[in-house]
């Protein structure tokens, strides 16, 4: 019996092929840099297999990209200026920007 292939499945796997063929990668060669078999990356791209967050971190990894550029597709210029901006805060300040940043979202609600 065919199984249902989940929306969400079909809409990674075509981004994770998209992103793979953009910079020129076999599915053998994105398996070495991942660590996932190449037959693995073909059922993920058919949409036939979800990806746990564990391979989600390794194919942004091998991909080059955020983990977000898998999950939900591009990422706008303002989140990666913040990203950028929050990773040099020294990590025992880290937490205190964070608190700032939710207080600064609450108050513009």
């Amino acid at each position: 019996m065919a199984r249902n292939i989940k929306d969400i499945n079909m809409e990674i796997g075509s981004r994770v092929k998209r992103l793979r063929m953009d910079r020129k990668l076999t599915r053998e060669g994105f398996a070495k840099l991942s660590g996932y078999t190449s037959n693995f990356i073909q059922e993920v791209e058919r949409g036939r297999s979800g990806l746990s967050s564990e391979s989600i971190r390794a194919f942004a990894l091998a991909l080059g990209v955020p983990t977000d550029m898998i999950l939900f597709g591009e990422t706008s210029a303002e989140f990666g200026f913040v990203v950028e901006k929050l990773k040099s805060v020294p990590a025992d300040k880290l937490p205190h920007i964070l608190a700032i940043i939710n207080e600064a979202v609450e108050c513009a609600k």
